[in-house]
């Protein structure tokens, strides 16, 4: 007996879309279904956007019916022995089956490794070898199974709806970026600098404090000559000698944005010219002195990508704060009990496969 499936493949699809991140991270089955991530945790949101799904270079150009994954099992045919050829039972999924599968549950448009399709062959494998006892059971007509399938048809519309956010928004107009550009120039501003370090010795002493007024005297005197064209380094190893301390930290800083510096002192550090120095700046265990080598703003070309990104999570997170601002719950505490720490809305507490 011989069973070909065709794209029609309701019987797994629903469980296994939904844990499609967890195979796009490399993870097998068993693992928790995650949230949809649009554009996440990184500094440069750009990176994060997702792209075009690419298709691996496959070992061996095969055509659409040609199976690509073949499950042989016993059928439990009365009529016939049971090791007999007559009882065995032959499931094949085609290329085109298993590549309309995946292309379903790509929701976020990812792009997925050979390890990652390999995954996932193997673990549908496993769910078709499972389907037909568990059906046998009675277990797709029980009210428990009609009500997680009800959970997943949710969640599945609402990972749809998400990645078509995405890819509504993630190409905003050359208009659109320009004017973000402007209106965020500061952001793209970047200084090369000099730091000079003097260790403080805060504390409500008498010697404490006349150790800290000597530190401030000393990065006084520090900025003084900094600003009388002296080397940064220099300045900051004699700082360091007289302190009795041997290995003074590295001067150069390097090129940085205003992020990269206390909120405090970013405009008095990025409204200085170069060859400028700051005011002595009070920074935790340190008095700091700086001394601007180079100023640029980078140009929109170069920050392109990024922009792109923070403007399409901008009207992303626009779009779904819209619709829950429209739907808030009202939970009832005298059940549910008091608010406690805040969960995702999309997260699924009990993990895969239950709601």
């Amino acid at each position: 007996m011989k069973r070909i499936l065709s794209s029609t493949v309701a019987g797994v699809l629903i469980g296994v879309l939904t844990m499609f991140g967890s195979w796009a991270q490399g993870g097998r089955a068993g693992s928790s279904p995650p949230a949809p991530q649009p554009w996440s945790g990184d500094s440069h949101p750009a990176q994060s956007v997702s792209t075009p799904a690419k298709k691996p270079t496959p070992t061996a150009v095969l055509a659409p019916s040609e199976p690509v994954i073949t499950i042989h099992e016993i059928c439990d045919d009365q009529s016939a022995p049971k090791e007999s050829a007559a009882n065995t039972c032959t499931i094949t999924v085609t290329r085109e089956a298993f590549e309309k599968l995946v292309a379903s549950m790509n929701v976020m448009g990812r792009s997925l490794t050979p390890e990652t399709r390999r995954n996932l062959a193997e673990t549908y494998a496993q769910y078709l070898s499972l389907e037909r006892p568990a059906t046998k059971a009675g277990l797709d007509s029980t009210p428990r199974f009609e009500e997680i399938m009800r959970w997943w048809r949710l969640r599945t519309l609402v990972d749809l709806y998400l990645g078509r956010l995405q890819e509504q928004f993630k190409h905003p107009s050359s208009d659109e970026v320009h004017a973000y550009y402007l209106e965020h120039l500061s952001a793209y501003q970047r200084i090369k600098a000099s730091r000079i370090l003097i260790p403080r010795t805060p504390g409500d002493t008498d010697e404490a404090q006349r150790l800290d007024k000597k530190a401030l005297a000393m990065a006084d005197h520090a900025r003084e000559r900094v600003a009388q064209g002296e080397d940064p380094e220099i300045v900051q190893k004699d700082a360091y000698s007289a302190l009795g301390i041997v290995s003074p930290p590295p001067t150069d800083l390097g090129t940085h944005p205003r992020s990269s510096f206390p909120v405090e002192e970013t405009d008095e550090l990025f409204s200085l010219e170069p060859g400028q120095v700051s005011k002595v700046e009070t920074e935790g265990a340190s008095y700091v002195v700086y001394k601007i080598a180079s100023k640029e703003t980078l140009p929109q070309d170069a920050v392109r990508d990024e922009i792109q990104g923070q403007i399409a999570q901008k009207k992303y997170d626009d779009a779904i704060r819209s619709v829950n601002d429209a739907a808030k719950p009202e939970l009832n505490e005298a059940y549910f009990g008091p608010p406690g720490p805040s969960t995702p809305a999309h997260a699924n507490p009990l993990g895969s496969p239950h709601p």
